[in-house]
């Protein structure tokens, strides 16, 4: 291999690299912060996120136009939170919810749970609804669920919505 490109790919990365460093430094003196978006807020203490993320045919390909609705209570009585539609990638954008605060994880006398339980439906054209319930959100920590759909061909005689209780898979009850 010529050594020439090596050099000049190596200087291009250099020089890109230190203008684009250029831009992202305003002060060294100030701290550094993430800019936030006026669409998200900045969370609190006693938020936490969650993100869904929706694929098919055992997991294997993401799932595009997805409805994926958090909310608490029963299926049948639920008290809308959020709702997104999955991108390409089959991923919703972070929902930012309401949860205990980090203080009371690290308190050992507390008897409330540190964390928040929401649930997800997730439902999608030519696909069963999946059902997921008790998925825990803890302050200051993002949860991924994942959520694998299976198509309405291949469910057979039941047509009804999956259920998955994520409060089992961790020993939360």
């Amino acid at each position: 291999m010529d050594k020439t490109i090596i050099e000049k790919y190596k200087s291009q990365m250099l020089k890109m690299y230190g203008s684009a460093k250029k831009t992202a430094t305003t002060n060294v003196n100030e701290p550094y912060s993430t800019p936030q978006t006026a669409a998200q807020p900045i969370p609190e203490d006693s938020t936490g996120k969650l993100i869904a993320i929706v694929t098919t045919l055992r997991a294997l390909y993401p799932l595009k136009k997805a409805t994926v609705t958090v909310f608490t209570g029963d299926y049948d009585n639920m008290q809308v939170v959020a709702r997104d539609t999955t991108d390409q990638s089959g991923r919703t954008k972070e929902f930012i919810l309401k949860t205990p605060a980090k203080s009371i994880s690290l308190d050992s006398n507390s008897t409330e749970e540190p964390f928040a339980r929401y649930n997800l439906l997730v439902e999608a054209e030519g696909y069963l609804d999946n059902i997921h319930l008790n998925i825990p959100v803890f302050s200051g920590v993002t949860s991924i669920q994942s959520s694998n759909m299976m198509l309405l061909e291949t469910a057979g005689v039941d047509k009804g919505p999956q259920i998955f209780d994520e409060s089992q898979a961790f020993g939360l009850n």
